[in-house]
């Protein structure tokens, strides 16, 4: 799987997607807790624990998140943004921390055979105006079904896009 990483956090214009383009985003509970994401759970806590060691951050299971969170608190390169990758029989999946841009604008479109993601959220504190903005592109591996992909976000900030495969003949 590609994944082309065009992350930034300047002032950037970005053409606006085509509306009918866009996917819906299903809102689910807790990452952790939700039973929709558990087929992805491990691969999601293995991304964070690899980020938590680059950092040299200790943690325990029950405080993951806590942990990466506050790192994404002090650092907002995009290498410090979770993501994971996951196959089966049916689908790819890919699942992505935009907790940091929940409050603002997230969007997941098909475009020219790949699926793209997008975050923007704008602050605002007195005379201080900042923007943070992201687009990952992804690539999917063999035969996908690219009008069935679906996108879910959880409570909590993790968005889960699946990408079914088109089945092979036998």
């Amino acid at each position: 799987m590609e994944n082309e990483n065009n992350t930034t956090l300047s002032e950037q214009k970005t053409e606006s997607p085509k509306e009918d383009s866009l996917l819906p985003i299903v809102e689910k509970g807790l990452f952790f807790h939700d039973s929709y994401f558990e087929d992805i759970r491990k691969h999601f806590e293995t991304a964070i624990d690899q980020i938590l060691d680059t950092w040299g951050e200790a943690t325990s299971v029950s405080d993951l998140m806590s942990s990466y969170r506050r790192i994404r608190e002090r650092n907002l390169h995009q290498e410090n943004q979770v993501m994971a990758f996951s196959e089966d029989d049916q689908n790819h999946k890919v699942v992505l921390d935009v907790h940091d841009f929940k409050s603002g604008d997230v969007k997941v479109r098909v475009e020219d055979n790949q699926v793209v993601v997008e975050g923007r959220v704008e602050k605002e504190d007195d005379d201080f105006k900042s923007m943070k903005s992201f687009c990952r592109r992804f690539n999917f591996p063999g035969k996908v079904n690219m009008e069935a992909v679906t996108s879910a976000m959880s409570s909590d900030g993790v968005l889960t896009v699946t990408a079914p495969k088109i089945p092979q003949a036998a």
